[in-house]
């Protein structure tokens, strides 16, 4: 396979993979259950603006999606995993913020905006276009560019909004996160209780690293919880003290029926795997310079790939192993190719 084919095949498979996980949150579009996995918001926003920029529409949707739903969006959280992102991420996720203080939240947008602004290095006044052609080249630049994001370095069109998505859907399991935020508000005790309810326990500094907040909040909020008696403690591996629950008891009152009726979703560590996809995506740019020797370009996905390949394999989902190093080189695309499908494509 060409690398300009290897690239795109990649790109098709992450941007249709994003439209169903939209569409599932009701985004316009055909929604596909078949995903078992629960759906996080926070991470896949901030990969979305990233990817989207391929795909403006896309990239409008998401947008449209925070004007109708954006009270679902927790802030704090967002704000925790983009402290380990580039400039480039915070300042689209400035502009964002600066557009919905207009048109959505204007309290709850504006400390967001503000924070990225108070991150921003480089001056507003180098302008690029926000969009790009899937084989990388910029937009031509818009003679009357939208504000919110001219301020924050980007050139794009005026941005309108049509407010034309649905509201999320909390009947499914896919998002159930959604369901846990209506009950116990936006914030740490619905972010500890999916995670418990889709692991069988886990000690504060490993259940805070998985769902991207501090240990010590996470850990309040799972001793507030352990109160209720509904949440239980336990001593494992010298003696530091697990929290868990009875799935069987959680899920038939979640789900309003028996736990045998319904498949469990899957937890999926997606701070871990957007941020993978991002490096993925990285190296397929920067392998598309000259001078890349194929065990160059190999290396590279292999080192990129290996987060992606163990949050899988620790799902538990029937899919293909990741390509693995004993693969020469020149099979490795082929490989690669199989997995991208396989995980992210339509089924």
């Amino acid at each position: 396979m060409l690398q300009k084919d290897f690239r795109y095949l990649f790109l098709e498979n992450i941007l249709n993979f994003l439209w169903r996980q939209w569409s599932a949150l009701g985004v316009l579009g055909e929604a596909r259950t078949e995903d078992l996995w629960i759906i996080d918001p926070e991470p896949m926003l901030l990969f979305t603006l990233e990817m989207g920029r391929y795909e403006p529409r896309l990239f409008d949707e998401a947008l449209d999606w925070l004007v109708v739903n954006g009270t679902w969006i927790d802030l704090q959280r967002l704000r925790g995993i983009l402290r380990g992102k580039d400039e480039t991420s915070i300042k689209l996720i400035g502009a964002v913020a600066k557009f919905l203080v207009q048109e959505s939240d204007e309290r709850k947008w504006r400390n967001i905006a503000n924070f990225c602004k108070s991150q921003m290095q480089e001056s507003s006044d180098s302008r690029e276009s926000l969009f790009l052609s899937k084989d990388g080249k910029r937009y031509p630049p818009s003679p009357e560019p939208d504000s919110f994001f001219l301020s924050c370095g980007f050139n794009r069109p005026q941005l309108t909004v049509r407010r034309l998505t649905r509201e999320v859907p909390i009947t499914s399991q896919r998002t159930i996160r959604f369901l846990l935020r209506a009950l116990f508000g936006v914030g740490s005790r619905a972010e500890c209780l999916v995670y418990l309810l889709t692991n069988d326990g886990g000690h504060p500094s490993e259940v805070a690293k998985a769902i991207g907040l501090s240990v010590r909040g996470t850990q309040d909020t799972l001793i507030d919880l352990s109160r209720s008696g509904l949440i239980l403690t336990r001593v494992k591996g010298k003696r530091k003290i697990e929290y868990w629950l009875s799935h069987e008891r959680w899920w038939e009152f979640l789900s309003r029926g028996s736990i045998t009726e319904f498949k469990k979703p899957i937890w999926l560590d997606w701070i871990s795997l957007f941020s993978a996809l991002s490096n993925v995506w990285a190296a397929l740019n920067e392998m598309s310079k000259e001078g890349i020797t194929d065990y160059m370009r190999s290396s590279k996905l292999r080192d990129s790939m290996e987060t992606v390949g163990n949050e899988f394999l620790k799902s538990g989902l029937d899919i293909p192993p990741i390509p693995g190093r004993n693969i020469e080189s020149k099979e490795y695309v082929k490989a690669f190719e199989t997995f991208i499908i396989k995980v992210f494509g339509e089924r």
